[in-house]
């Protein structure tokens, strides 16, 4: 019995650093802009960056439905046509059943506000409603910060 007490008196004084809450029942994460705030920042030309040598064409989210047909057009200043571009998507806050997706991509023609070349990444591997992902390209950090919505 006495266990018992401690246990719950260090569960009450510790809960929010331990994730515990007052309620019996279960909580599931639920992203909102305060946990998962997608890359908002656009240059001079339009185009969503964070660090400025590497941005997305439109926007750093989408809808989980859309998700799974569209395309994430990334660009690269000084892009060429025989680039190649390694991602790896970080899952942030938890949110989705992986903690990060990789895949290649090649550039394609597609005149954009940087140049000559984009290149396309399925959104669906990282479709997952509700799910937010740190962008990191050819083992560097981009800074940007994705979103699927629900």
């Amino acid at each position: 019995m006495r266990g018992a007490l401690i246990l719950m008196l260090l569960v009450t004084a510790c809960g929010s650093s331990l994730g515990a809450s007052g309620s019996s029942a279960p909580s599931s994460p639920s992203p909102s802009a305060s946990v998962c705030e997608p890359t908002t920042y656009r240059d001079a030309s339009g185009v969503v960056t964070a660090n400025g040598t590497i941005g997305i064409v439109g926007n750093a989210w989408i809808s989980a439905d859309a998700a799974m047909n569209d395309y994430l057009v990334i660009v690269r200043r000084g892009g060429r046509g025989d680039d190649k571009m390694a991602l790896r998507f970080n899952s942030v806050g938890n949110t989705a059943p992986a903690t990060f997706v990789t895949y290649a991509v090649g550039a394609r023609a597609q005149p954009n506000p940087w140049g000559a070349f984009v290149f396309q990444a399925g959104w669906k591997p990282i479709g997952f409603a509700g799910s937010c992902w740190r962008l990191i390209a050819d083992g560097e950090d981009t800074g940007l910060v994705l979103f699927v919505r629900p």
